[in-house]
């Protein structure tokens, strides 16, 4: 490896960037992304910095940094070895351009919220009505700000369904993720129930903590619904960030809801299988569904968590597809009777 040097992209999500300064090649600190450029021989400085640096939480990536060559291959660092991968698809430079778009949107997305809950008091606020009503919801509990629809049923004590969108339509306008579903509304509204759809921040998806808070606020504002449901069966269904988000939630409120699909998710963001007590997800029934062939969001954590809830007896069910990629929850929501299985489930 004569004379070889590495770059690397460096979020300030996973760690504090101002240490790498001397190395910057790209971006600047206030940015919140950042290229460094480095040689060989400081590899090991390097990762001590990462080590120094890390936010909590996102230890997990000490593990799985990314390097790229000056010979165009991409490097695995990990706390204890640098391994050589295969060689890179597109350059350096483009994925910098990439992420230093996406990052603008994050950053948005921050000066959104931390203005929402300066400027307006917590909780629900209308914005139009209509068949799916608009309004904004400020957690302040939770740091949270997001746009939400919402579909009234005709009649009282209906069930409620809660859809999570994927990451695609993460944002603030309250229209994208309200497109992306409505595949699943003509299932939801022929059994006339009350629908919930909630618009993830960008960034939600990027770490162990965003998601979390983004959850925790849904849950809140489940509570705070302004209409009357069915508390005994409310219904989650997630696909892709959404199916992710379907996880989480029924892992940090066990009990508290009658059914979920997570179609594509995955619970282990860095398969670290042993930090999570499984037995909390036992108390809700699940239908998994995904495919082998998923190079997205890949099938191990759906496979380890359907593994071992079904030696914990839970209700499990699993849709377990070779075929279709990551374009696979089109055809399940098209062809499965993934409504009437929610609808047999309800809470003691």
């Amino acid at each position: 490896m004569n004379d070889l040097r590495f770059r690397c992209l460096i979020d300030s999500y996973l760690c504090d960037i101002a240490s790498f300064e001397s190395y910057i090649e790209k971006g600047t600190i206030d940015s919140g992304l950042i290229l460094i450029s480095f040689d060989e021989t400081e590899v090991d400085i390097i990762r001590k910095l990462f080590e120094d640096n890390v936010h909590k939480g996102q230890e997990a990536y000490l593990d799985k940094i990314q390097l790229v060559g000056t010979d165009n291959y991409l490097y695995i660092m990990s706390q204890i070895s640098l391994e050589k991968k295969e060689k890179m698809p597109h350059s350096i430079m483009k994925a910098y351009r990439y992420y230093k778009s996406y990052k603008k949107k994050q950053l948005r997305a921050d000066e959104y919220i931390n203005n929402e809950i300066k400027n307006n008091n917590a909780g629900i606020r209308r914005i139009h009505g209509g068949k799916f009503s608009s309004y904004k919801y400020t957690d302040k509990t939770n740091h949270m700000s997001f746009p939400f629809r919402l579909f009234e049923a005709k009649e009282q004590n209906r069930p409620l369904f809660v859809l999570f969108h994927g990451a695609g339509a993460l944002g603030n306008d309250n229209i994208k993720q309200h497109f992306e579903n409505t595949r699943l509304y003509k299932h939801i509204l022929k059994e006339n129930c009350n629908i919930l759809s909630p618009q993830a921040p960008y960034g939600s998806n990027r770490g162990y903590d965003l998601i979390q808070s983004y959850i925790k606020s849904v849950k809140k504002l489940i509570d705070e619904l302004p209409i009357d449901f069915d508390r005994k069966r409310i219904y989650i269904v997630g696909t892709s960030f959404g199916g992710c988000c379907v996880w989480h939630i029924s892992y940090l409120f066990p009990g508290y809801f009658a059914a979920g699909i997570p179609v594509m998710g995955k619970l282990f963001f860095d398969n670290n299988f042993s930090c999570y007590d499984i037995e909390k997800l036992a108390t809700t029934p699940l239908w998994i569904a995904h495919s082998s062939d998923d190079t997205n969001v890949t099938i191990d954590s759906d496979d380890y968590c359907f593994d071992s809830l079904q030696k914990l007896g839970a209700d499990i069910k699993y849709t377990r597809w070779n075929k279709y990629g990551h374009s696979m929850s089109g055809k399940f929501y098209k062809t499965e009777k993934w409504t009437e299985w929610c609808l047999r489930k309800e809470l003691k």
